[in-house]
């Protein structure tokens, strides 16, 4: 590196629909937007376009793609995959030391895991470290660890590892996006949130506590769904009706068109499962707040919808917040909004990883 030269941080989002990317640069101590770009993928499931490729090579030449298109300044890559290809559970342990803690999450992993543990890849985090460290709290009880397990069959890391090899970069990361999107919609805010991720295929439902993931949840209903619902409805194509989706119109709340969408109820009834679940751990405890993101967590009407529904105040994430960026970009970020959250959780990973070397 030259003496003048800046150091960059590039977050890759691979997802079901496109490939998204973020790449950026810290300026004065913030993270400043240098390059940005977006990959759409074959629509799946097509009749009417035969596949000439399988899904696996269209990820692999769209990445290429787009890389040749950006031209980022940095080699290294920091990666996401979707989250219903991982398992993520909090399991508590009483206090033990860390060589004892790793056999006992090793042991336990086997109870939550189906496969066989040497074809997974497994990582685990403490969580609450402080607590851990007291062997009992003032009422005498024995204090426990919360153990953050997170895990995902190794042909699926492998998979996402390829496409990276396959391009001559680095990899520096591979999480689930999980973590990136709440990196991006949640960083250090010491609340207690329920992030409802909305992509393409699959909805994200993620309990965030004290910055930490306390629960997640991949369920298979997502943007696709709700288009197609719409237009079985209005009887339109598929195409009028993605379009009418992103339209602005609101189909959840008005009182002169009966649109039900399953796939929105799907998400209502397992978020509220979610936070009855976490409220028996803390019945003292409050939910702060739903964030919205993903790029049908757009949809006109879905904050208040799900305010209503949930009893607790939702809003669209703003992953952008903490990001700047040249002001003549300011139309076009407000358009893809939320749905590059995971990319930037990615590319802030870098800068942050970077900061702490200094």
């Amino acid at each position: 590196m030259g003496m003048f030269s800046k150091e960059r941080f590039l977050g890759v989002d691979f997802g079901t629909e496109s490939i998204k990317a973020v790449e950026l640069e810290l300026r004065g101590g913030r993270p400043f937007l240098t390059n940005y770009g977006e990959a759409t993928l074959f629509p799946p499931h097509d009749p009417q376009k035969p596949a000439v490729r399988s899904f696996r090579e269209d990820m692999a030449v769209r990445f290429r793609v787009l890389l040749e298109k950006m031209k980022p300044e940095t080699r290294e890559v920091c990666i996401s995959m979707p989250s219903f290809l991982g398992l993520i559970s909090l399991i508590d342990f009483p206090k033990m030391t860390d060589a004892e803690l790793e056999e006992a999450v090793r042991f336990e992993a086997r109870k939550y895991i189906p496969s066989p543990l040497e074809d997974v890849s497994l990582s685990w985090e403490l969580l609450g470290k402080k607590g851990a460290d007291e062997a009992t709290s003032e009422d005498g009880k024995q204090q426990k660890s919360e153990i953050l397990l997170v895990a995902a069959l190794n042909k699926d890391v492998w998979q996402y590892e390829g496409y990276v090899n396959a391009v001559g970069y680095k990899m520096k990361l591979l999480e689930l996006e999980t973590f990136s999107i709440v990196r991006a919609v949640v960083g250090n805010d010491p609340g207690t949130f329920l992030v409802i991720d909305i992509g393409a295929r699959a909805a994200n439902l993620i309990l965030v506590e004290g910055g930490y993931v306390k629960k997640s949840r991949s369920i298979d209903a997502g943007g696709r769904d709700i288009t197609r619902s719409l237009a079985e409805s209005l009887n339109i194509s598929i195409d009028r009706a993605d379009a009418l989706k992103k339209s602005g119109k609101d189909f959840l709340n008005a009182k002169d068109i009966a649109v039900i969408f399953p796939a929105v109820e799907t998400i209502v009834s397992e978020a509220s499962r979610l936070i009855d679940s976490w409220k028996v751990k803390r019945p003292d405890g409050k939910i702060d707040g739903v964030i919205l993101s993903g790029g049908t967590g757009r949809l006109a009407g879905l904050t208040s919808y799900l305010s209503k529904k949930l009893g607790v105040p939702a809003t669209l994430s703003d992953p952008w917040h903490a990001i700047s960026y040249p002001q003549g970009l300011q139309p076009k970020i407000e358009f893809i909004g939320a749905s590059f959250s995971a990319a930037i959780g990615l590319a802030l990973y870098g800068a942050a990883e970077s900061e702490k070397k200094k």
